[in-house]
């Protein structure tokens, strides 16, 4: 359909008579619609923010419970300096073991290369 024959067709159309009552209360009547939409869609979305900051909080809460409990820097940090000896052992005699450092010329990077 054409602009043309739309606007023709629209002007065919007769206008709703309406009260004058109706014309005074209009005003009214919008505001009233866009308040209740306004106030609709707003607790909608601070449900959804409500939603969300409880489950942050919740999920911060799960964390702090769970590393209090478990003490997983503590842990590791124990293990090290157990396994401490261990540790300057494999140092030094990977550092006694290679010899030789070259660039690699096929890619980023070093190649390392053991003493035999």
């Amino acid at each position: 359909m054409k602009n043309f024959d739309l606007d023709s067709e629209l002007k065919r159309v007769r206008v709703p008579e309406r009260t004058e009552d109706y014309w005074n209360e209009f005003p009214s009547q919008v505001r009233a619609s866009l308040r209740h939409q306004r106030t609709g869609s707003g607790s909608q979305y601070s449900g959804r923010a409500r939603l969300a900051w409880a489950g942050g909080f919740a999920l911060a809460v799960a964390l702090g419970v769970l590393c209090a409990q478990f003490h997983p820097l503590q842990a590791a940090s124990q293990a090290i300096t157990r396994q401490e000896r261990h540790f300057r052992l494999q140092l030094a005699q990977l550092d006694a073991g290679l010899h030789l450092l070259m660039f690699n010329p096929h890619g980023m990077g070093y190649l390392l290369a053991e003493a035999n």
